[in-house]
């Protein structure tokens, strides 16, 4: 497998101004740690007793062992419970067909950063996917997006799903329901003829029985367990998260969120959540999830309450709850990365650009709590260009970055679509040719009428000829004019579908369909550890006139 990377700006999606300084190394150390250089990344003390790697190592052990993963999943496992071994971590909500893109590279990033720690400082360092399916907006992952043959983009979703308020570890995949064969079989239809498509369709479509968080898992382990990455569901550690997350709450950690969030405006940069309105807590009952938040009473006590309810809870009786029923509860987006940094070993968190905010806000209740203060490592970002679509940019003239940074929104240059003028003026020189000659007839005829039958003749032919030339022109122009619209239409719908990254609407089965899994061990080599730019990832060889046509090729 052919692999190269082009590296352009790391802003070529314009983020916020909060990325701009994370990625330049100017965001603030007090608000998060986002190490520009490995040496950066200092190993944090041991916090953990042996029971506690063992209870970490054993529950992830038990269940990945139902996917019988690559020995390289349990090796990273059992290296967990070595004293002072550490992880790096990422994650995401599951979404359908592992979709989008950007799952994978967050994995991909993490297994590189991971490895190139270990080497660093010689210990055990384990890449982490935390699948977040505690998460619960179903219409927000329940389809995927597709390039069809006519390069459009083609919406694939599952049938019978809707928002709800169950968490996505508890929607379970029904055949008949969810309609999963008429499902498959439509995908089939926009990978077919692909060398690896039966291999990326059971790698990534998911089963009758699974739920969305049990799919995701089996497809991440699948895809990047031979490269060695672990994935993690809440439920698995939901005892162990729920003991940190009640320590959390009988802290009282409202009024340091508040300081963190105004340090974070202090320094130039918008709220991502407002700690007084956020769901800083989630009680999983039958009908789903309900969220607690937190204010100050009349005496300035914390108390927590749910959505619309008349009483609440202290901080010291929601904490009780939280230890009676463990399994019940889990926490929001602010406290989540607290309950993580607390329960595993981390020495880094690797995420999006939308989560730099919300992580930023935790620099206060971190200093005063004295809790771990783990890095935080923009996640790499990535656009796969394949041969037709490399192609396609040759023909036009233009490159990737220009696409990109028009946002899909690139068009052919006007002097390709518009009528040359030349062909009008071919018609007029003929048509003057013809009246010309024509004018010399009476004069001939004097001479032979014979000869001025044959002029008149000769006029007729040159306008006749010259407008045949005309429209073998035009259907020429046409032609090339028409190419040009498909290819425009394949570099903006392939590179930035609907004005959206790639990475972040198009999922990864269409190019695992097409090039197989080779690549990515090649890939996850040529990775930077501490990304600064947008990648460009190119795969395969160049492709020529003569190459398949297909959307999907």
């Amino acid at each position: 497998m052919s692999v190269r990377l082009e590296h352009l700006r790391a802003d070529i999606f314009d983020p916020s101004p909060l990325a701009r300084a994370a990625l330049s190394g100017q965001l603030p150390r007090h608000l998060l740690r986002v190490p520009r250089t490995l040496a950066e990344l200092e190993a944090p003390a041991e916090r953990f007793e042996p029971d506690d790697r063992e209870e970490i190592a054993t529950a992830l052990e038990s269940h990945l062992a139902l996917q019988a993963p690559h020995v390289a999943v349990l090796d990273q496992i059992r290296a967990l419970r070595q004293p002072g071994s550490l992880c790096v971590v990422t994650g995401q909500q599951p979404g359908f067909l592992a979709a989008p893109l950007y799952n994978v590279w967050k994995a991909l990033h993490a297994i590189r950063l991971a490895r190139e720690l270990t080497q660093q400082l010689g210990r055990p360092v384990v890449p982490i996917f935390w699948n977040h399916a505690d998460d619960h907006d179903v219409a927000e992952v329940h389809h995927a997006h597709l390039l069809n043959v006519n390069l459009d983009i083609q919406k694939v979703g599952l049938a019978g799903m809707s928002s709800g308020r169950l968490p996505l570890s508890r929607v379970i995949f029904e055949e008949d329901k969810h309609r999963l064969g008429a499902v498959r079989a439509a995908i089939e239809e926009l990978v077919h003829g692909q060398p690896y498509a039966s291999e990326a369709l059971d790698m990534c479509m998911p089963r009758a029985g699974e739920s969305f968080a049990s799919a995701f898992t089996r497809t991440l382990t699948t895809l990047l367990g031979p490269l060695g990455l672990v994935v993690l569901e809440p439920d698995w550690l939901r005892p162990r998260f729920s003991r940190v997350l009640a320590g959390l709450v009988l802290s009282d950690p409202l009024d340091e969120l508040q300081r963190g969030t105004e340090a974070l405006n202090t320094a130039g940069f918008p709220t991502a959540i407002d700690p007084h309105n956020a769901a800083l807590v989630f009680h999983h009952e039958d009908k789903g999830r309900r969220a607690l938040r937190c204010q100050r009473d009349a005496n300035g006590k914390a108390e927590w309450r749910y959505d619309g309810e008349d009483g609440s809870r202290t901080s010291s009786e929601l904490a009780a709850e939280i230890v009676q029923a463990p399994l019940d509860w889990s926490a929001g987006a602010l406290l989540r990365p607290l309950v993580q940094d607390l329960a595993l070993p981390c020495i880094a968190y690797i995420g999006g650009h939308g989560e730099l905010a919300y992580h930023a806000q935790l620099g206060a209740v971190r200093a005063a709590l004295d809790l771990p203060r783990t890095h935080f490592v923009p996640r790499l970002s990535c656009t796969v260009v394949d041969p037709q679509t490399r192609l396609a940019l040759h023909k036009l003239g233009v490159s990737t970055a220009e696409i990109l940074a028009a946002k899909g929104a690139w068009g052919v240059p006007e002097d390709i679509t518009e009528t040359p003028a030349v062909f009008a003026r071919l018609r007029a020189v003929a048509l003057e040719a013809e009246r010309a000659l024509d004018g010399c007839r009476d004069d001939v005829s004097l001479l032979d009428k014979g000869l001025a039958v044959h002029l008149k003749r000769l006029g007729d032919q040159l306008r006749k000829n010259v407008e045949e030339i005309v429209v073998k022109a035009e259907r020429v122009q046409l032609n090339k004019s028409g190419k040009g619209r498909r290819h425009e239409r394949r570099v903006n719908n392939a590179l930035v579908p609907r004005a959206v990254p790639q990475e972040r609407l198009l999922g990864p089965l269409q190019t695992l369909a097409r090039f197989g899994t080779d690549w990515l061990t090649e890939f996850s080599h040529e990775i930077d550890p501490l990304p600064s730019t947008h990648v460009v990832l190119h795969l395969g060889p160049d492709a020529t006139d003569d190459s398949p046509a297909r959307s999907d090729a």
